[in-house]
């Protein structure tokens, strides 16, 4: 008697759903999903795309080819409160601020500059933000010591940022946990390996080094992989905290003890 509610949903949905698809599916389409609206986003924050171009049918091809070629376009959401349903709220308030461009430049400076994107090119040791030369948009400069050794515009990296923000955990905040207990800057560390080769183009002026992509055949159950495994290293870094927390706990209380002890003498 009880498993007949459950008998009835399951005949609703075999006739709503006759050929239903399969986890992996499932799994491979929740990963694309995300990877797209970070596509979108990323492009909206570096102004590849405006506000008001969410329609693929009004993409710049910056972000249509991209889009085509990794089969993500079926996949992006088509509106402001769709691509919402994607990002932290800081995230949504970024797309609609008006010098997002500038927030986005910061983003990507402080990710390279963290190493987040692996060694810079040539002799550069960090980068930092300048005005174009003529007048419109943010560029990079690559440092080393005083010494400017190339530049490269802040919109080129639109797309490695994307791939970088899909490939994180959706409300993680240990990515900049310096400072913090051992336990959660290993975890930190942890999360740089996201499965997902962050790409860029091959020019040699880029602040970052080069890696493809890769194939697009399963890409988004890779990238569904990717964030279970950082939140298990999420896990792990908290309870190992916890553990650091409960040691200095126990230290403390025979410190106050011994003082105590101390003092009745």
């Amino acid at each position: 008697m009880p498993d007949d509610p459950l008998a009835e949903l399951l005949a609703d949905a075999r006739h709503r759903a006759p050929d239903p698809p399969s986890l992996d599916e499932v799994v491979e389409d929740a990963g694309r999903q995300r990877l797209a609206a970070f596509y979108l986003y990323s492009a909206l924050a570096a102004e590849v795309i405006g506000p008001g171009d969410l329609a693929p049918a009004r993409w710049a091809d910056e972000l249509a080819e991209p889009m085509r070629r990794l089969d993500l376009t079926r996949f992006a959401p088509r509106t402001g409160r769709g691509l919402d349903a994607q990002l932290t709220l800081a995230q949504q308030a970024l797309w609609r601020s008006q010098d997002r461009q500038i927030k986005f430049a910061q983003l990507l400076v402080d990710l390279i500059n963290h190493g987040a994107f692996g060694p810079l090119c040539g002799e550069a040791d960090r980068v930092r933000l300048a005005r174009a030369a003529d007048g419109r948009g943010l560029d990079l400069e690559l440092i080393q010591g005083q010494r400017v050794v190339g530049t490269c515009a802040v919109k080129d990296h639109w797309e490695l940022v994307a791939q970088r923000l899909a490939g994180m955990p959706l409300h993680s905040q240990l990515a900049g946990a310096a400072g913090t207990p051992g336990a959660v800057r290993r975890a930190a560390h942890q999360l740089e390996e996201t499965g997902i080769a962050h790409a860029v183009s091959a020019s040699v002026t880029l602040a970052v080094s080069i890696h493809p992509l890769g194939a697009a055949a399963g890409l988004g159950t890779r990238l569904v992989r990717a964030r279970i495994r950082a939140g298990l290293d999420q896990a792990d870094a908290l309870g190992g905290l916890g553990e650091e927390l409960r040691t200095l706990l126990a230290e403390a209380d025979r410190e106050l003890a011994d003082l105590r002890a101390g003092r009745s003498i």
